[in-house]
């Protein structure tokens, strides 16, 4: 039985298109900032509305390949001075990279030895434009790095970091660091005793320990940051992001620029589509960007998998502080990060040669990491998953894990850029640049507005906390069920609020997580969601956090999807048997 559609009070019915509140095209949506009010609620963002959109015959000013979190940023950079921007992904959004990173917005402590000081400093930076423009994707967290008698810090000199000396050595590594970001009182670095290790890690193992030192730096949610760059893009600037097209080819024709795709998704009739464009920029990441003019791009790009293993944080006695593990075999550090009530081990970093698309861990990459927590922790909890992501190296012949993660902006031919390169600290500063450049060949003058622009959802206050809260117990959720909300959505929590109490069905929370159906329906009609897939593994942490990965509420996301998107019988028994196919190649 299908569901009554959904309606907002004072709005037109958005079950599987778009409505508008655009006044610069009326096929596209958009919305005010919002003010934190918890009222506020973005134009839809369907899969099926956006794809409409894209097929209309028009001149893009840019048409942007790829997704992640760079190219989302390149999207919401442009759209927001005023081009007229398309944004096409092969898969769903931060299908790859931009979901499987460390979750970390840093300067970078492992690149002080190196000296990559202004690599370090921009990351510091972003972390400050992050913190005012997306203030529910941001947190402060808090470092630690346990010194033992006789062990090395990475792979520096044992006699500097492992002697009489690593106390002072450290000390000024970490000076360096609080000075490149501005750090200033209790932002700075800090000497820390043993008792202070044991309350703060009650499984650290305490033999050779001697001491250690906390430091500061940022976490954000990979995915979401992703989805918020496009939701800006999207509701704010009338951007069209479309998932689950992939871009096949670039020609110039005359003037114009013609990028051909295939569609991946069901809705397509397999012809070929074309968009015109006057610029492109590539941000595919780890996969090499379309053929130019029937020419593959170079081969100059390495790539290096990162592993994580996700635990439970009771699991490793994990609470609100990161955990590093500063001496490992192949010299790297190893971050134990508390993530939502989940514990991030990692990351790898080894060469990869193989299908990008096929990424997954193997079981050296598992043993590596086990082998060396157990180092440091006395645990016997098992990961409840493992996840694998590439990063894109410039052609060095240094090891992957000393090459740079300085991003490079090339031009391959007049209006076709592509980035290569690149961290998730700095994707906002990136995507400026690249725009920048497309810009100049545009001869439009308009600066960059994303340092002070803040992203849809900005903006959460207390009394908006306050109102969910009250709202859930009237419905007799649990009032702490607020806190994840504006965790994931900002003020955008108040239209899952409003779902929640017009369809009690979609009231039940999922567990282990707090995650509601009502989540699935918002997350369908604002969110481009178009999967069980998006949904359990990139919008939210659904599938991470479980040992069966979200297999037992597969149905229930299904028939929510189906109710929202008029799926048939048919498609909601094949998106159940997709998402089965998506877990096993990923490992899980």
């Amino acid at each position: 039985m299908v569901a009554e559609p959904i309606r907002w009070p004072g709005d037109e019915l958005c079950r599987g298109r778009m409505y508008a509140r655009t006044v610069r095209n009326p096929s596209l949506p958009q919305s005010p900032v919002p003010t934190g009010s918890g009222n506020d609620l973005t134009g839809s963002w369907t899969r099926a509305g956006s794809r409409r959109a894209l097929l209309e015959s028009r001149l893009f000013d840019m048409v942007v390949v790829g997704g992640g979190v760079i190219g989302a940023a390149v999207a919401r950079d442009a759209a927001s001075r005023g081009l007229s921007v398309a944004l096409v992904e092969k898969g769903d959004f931060a299908s790859a990279t931009s979901s499987r990173s460390t979750k970390l917005l840093h300067g970078g402590i492992r690149y002080l030895p190196q000296m990559r000081l202004q690599l370090i400093r921009q990351g510091l930076r972003e972390q400050d434009v992050l913190r005012r423009t997306a203030d529910y994707l941001y947190s402060d967290l808090d470092f630690v790095i346990p010194l033992f008698r006789g062990r090395r810090i990475v792979d520096l000199p044992g006699w500097l970091t492992a002697g009489p000396l690593a106390s002072v050595s450290l000390r000024a590594g970490l000076s360096l660091y609080d000075r490149l970001g501005g750090r200033r009182g209790s932002d700075r670095h800090r000497r820390l005793g043993k008792p202070d290790l044991a309350g703060a890690f009650p499984k650290l193992r305490s033999e050779s320990l001697v001491g250690g030192f906390s430091y500061r730096d940022a976490q954000t949610d990979d995915a979401r940051l992703t989805v918020a760059f496009l939701k800006t893009a999207v509701a704010h600037h009338g951007a069209v992001a479309v998932s689950r097209m992939a871009a096949r080819s670039i020609d110039r024709a005359g003037g114009e620029l013609r990028v051909g795709l295939t569609e991946n998704g069901p809705e397509g009739d397999g012809r070929p589509v074309v968009l015109r464009a006057r610029t492109v920029v590539s941000a595919t990441w780890a996969f090499a960007p379309p053929p130019l003019d029937g020419r593959p791009p170079d081969g100059s790009r390495r790539l290096s998998k990162g592993v994580h293993l996700v635990y439970r944080a009771e699991d490793l006695g994990v609470r609100e502080k990161a955990l590093v593990l500063p001496e490992t075999d192949d010299g790297r550090l190893l971050f134990v990060v508390p993530w939502r009530g989940l514990a991030l081990l990692g990351t790898t970093d080894t060469p990869y040669h193989q299908d990008p698309d096929r990424v997954r861990p193997d079981e050296d990459d598992v043993e590596y990491l086990e082998r060396h927590v157990v180092r440091y922790l006395d645990h016997s909890g098992s990961p409840l998953a493992a996840f694998a992501g590439l990063r894109t190296l410039a052609g060095e012949r240094t090891p992957v894990s000393a090459a740079s993660r300085e991003h490079r902006i090339v031009e391959r031919a007049p209006g076709v850029f592509a980035v290569v390169g690149g961290k998730l600290s700095s994707a906002r500063l990136i995507g400026s640049e690249a725009v920048d450049l497309a810009c100049a060949r545009l001869r439009i003058d308009q600066p960059s507005r994303t340092a002070g622009e803040p992203l849809v959802g900005a903006g959460a206050d207390a009394p908006l906390r306050d109102r969910l809260r009250t709202g859930l117990a009237r419905i007799q959720l649990p009032e702490e069920y607020a806190d994840d909300l504006i965790g994931r959505y900002g003020t955008e929590a108040g239209a899952v609020l409003r779902i929640l109490e017009q369809r009690p069905a979609w009231r039940g929370l999922m567990s282990p997580a707090r995650i509601s159906l009502a989540e699935v329906a918002y997350t369908a009609l604002h969110e481009s969601v178009a999967s069980i897939g998006d949904f359990a593994l990139r919008r939210t942490r659904l599938a991470w956090g479980s040992r069966d990965h979200g297999r037992s509420h597969a149905r229930r996301i299904a028939s929510t999807l189906s109710s929202v998107l008029d799926w048939s019988s048919h498609r909601t028994t094949k998106e159940l048997a997709d998402y089965a196919d998506e877990l096993s190649a990923l490992g899980l």
